[in-house]
């Protein structure tokens, strides 16, 4: 199978499901929606589909951009750009199989099953999905293709450090991917893309690498030590960080996870082979955070860490922050829609929250944003800090009840906790009953005013976080012992944690 020539895309249109070709999705505008029973396999796809046409069509500035956003593309040009780049592609290529190292060594005469190219089969942690049984046994070439890709660039590593194994992609364990979402899949697709504008800008060393090719095709040696300067586009949207080889079935099969019949796979070879990358290669999907350790600078890319939900991370995807000890760079395909006013806008941000190199969950998440979002980025980083405000006001009075008050300046002031634990479990629940309400206030902002909405928004975070200080503390309150706490943690609570949250007349909070 060829991703070039074969239809391999799933999609759905009006209940109807089919598979169409790169050509007919960038040429004829095909319309449909991605359609995969596993949303982090969509997104992967999306992802995949990025990246070809980032490979091979990279505009050179907005205008070229507009023009191949606008109406599609003329055959020709999609012809002439394939031309000399379609073994690169082949999932079947005797020498150079797509995301693939040919004559890979195994230890033994075993071979590793597909459930370990589809995260989360196979790791212990399989009740949290909602996975079909015996998704893994047998992939076509579509699913197969975008399961590699997938690993490549957004699971966790197969084991083993910085110096080999089986290693993660270029941007760690489990990164967290941002995209910008489009009215249809094609436009998705190039509002995606950077131009040629963009990656100067955004790795200086662009020019000087265009004509590099996939490390499955020109390959890195054992051992070797590579600058992140010396990778360019192709090669790194295309790195596999291991050595995979895919074994096709000997009799056509049904595929697991899509439902085709045909040519299959049941399952790989896999490597472990050593080399390192010195630095952090600035993905066009991910934002990038440093901090400086013992005056070293050590960049690294953002990951689910915590059960928090996606809002109360959007700065990093949107604004670039820095000073002498830490700071985040925006994700460059969110940079260039600000420079280029695109609104109003649609973030699809996905990855995978992880463990000790086991997926715990699968994030997928859709996040809209009003018109004028790239002229007001300073008030939507001062609503989410407000938002994550009164989350720790909750969790400060909860710990101070468990907890309790020394004070020795004045005893007065303090008190026996509880002895209880409360802040985790209700912080989770905070998430659960505000994420709506965030989001919505989040899509609808006017931005020519939004001190009504604002303080709308905030007055029913507020009502949320008393009424579950009351919910938590409900079951404390007829015990006597416990009514100096449960006092003065309320009193922490309303006229500290919130006080210090209400904005003055006049707007601003800062």
């Amino acid at each position: 199978m060829n991703l070039l020539i074969d239809a391999w895309i799933p999609i759905q249109q009006t209940g109807l499901q089919e598979k169409i070709t790169l050509e007919e999705l960038l040429c004829d505008d095909k319309e449909g929606d991605l359609c995969l029973p596993r949303d982090d396999m969509e997104l992967a796809c999306l992802q995949l589909l990025v990246v070809i046409t980032q490979v091979l069509f990279t505009p050179e500035n907005k205008k070229a951009l507009g023009h191949l956003y606008k109406q599609p593309m003329q055959k020709e040009i999609y012809l002439q750009a394939c031309e000399g780049k379609y073994d690169w592609f082949d999932l079947n290529h005797p020498e150079t199989p797509f995301m693939q190292f040919r004559g890979v060594k195994i230890s033994s005469s075993s071979l590793t099953g597909l459930e370990k190219l589809l995260a989360g089969l196979d790791d212990g942690t399989n009740k949290v999905f909602i996975n079909p049984q015996g998704l893994s046994d047998f992939l076509c070439g579509s699913c197969a293709a975008i399961a590699l890709f997938n690993y490549a660039n957004n699971c966790p590593n197969m084991g083993g450090g910085p110096g080999g194994g089986i290693k993660a992609g270029l941007r760690g364990n489990c990164p967290i991917s941002v995209l910008v979402g489009g009215k249809n899949l094609r436009e998705t697709v190039w509002l995606n893309v950077l131009t040629e504008e963009s990656l100067a800008t955004l790795m200086p060393w662009y020019e000087s690498t265009k004509n590099q090719r996939p490390n499955y095709i020109d390959r890195v040696s054992s051992g070797e030590k590579i600058s992140i300067n010396e990778l360019g586009l192709t090669r790194g949207l295309l790195w596999h960080p291991a050595r995979f080889e895919l074994l096709i079935s000997r009799s056509l099969q049904k595929c697991s996870c899509c439902g085709d019949f045909g040519e299959s796979y049941d399952s790989f070879r896999k490597e472990p082979f050593g080399y390192q990358i010195n630095g952090a290669w600035p993905h066009p999907f991910s934002s990038r955070m440093f901090i400086v350790k013992k005056g070293e600078k050590i960049d690294y890319f953002p990951s689910f860490n915590s059960t928090a939900p996606t809002w109360s991370g959007l700065t990093k995807y949107f604004m670039t922050s820095f000073d002498h000890k830490s700071g985040f760079q925006e994700v460059p395909v969110i940079a260039q829609a600000k420079k280029f006013g695109i609104g109003p806008l649609q973030f699809i941000v996905g990855g995978y929250r992880s463990s000790k190199a086991m997926i715990e969950e699968r994030r997928h998440e859709l996040l809209n944003l009003p018109l004028g979002w790239d002229k007001n980025t300073i008030i939507l980083d001062q609503t989410v800090r407000m938002c994550l405000g009164y989350k720790n006001a909750l969790e400060n009075a909860l710990v101070k009840f468990g907890e309790g008050i020394k004070d020795k300046k004045n005893p007065q002031n303090s008190f026996l906790g509880a002895g209880t634990q409360l802040a985790p479990l209700y912080v989770n629940i905070f998430y659960q009953q505000t994420e709506s309400l965030i989001y919505d206030a989040l899509a609808t902002l006017n931005f020519s005013d939004p001190d009504n909405d604002l303080e709308q928004l905030y007055s029913q975070l507020k009502k949320i976080v008393l009424s579950l200080f009351e919910q938590a503390t409900a079951p404390y309150q007829q015990e006597p012992k416990m009514l100096k706490a449960l006092a003065a943690s309320r009193r922490l609570l309303n006229n500290k944690y919130l006080k210090d949250l209400e904005i003055p007349q006049g707007g601003s909070n800062e």
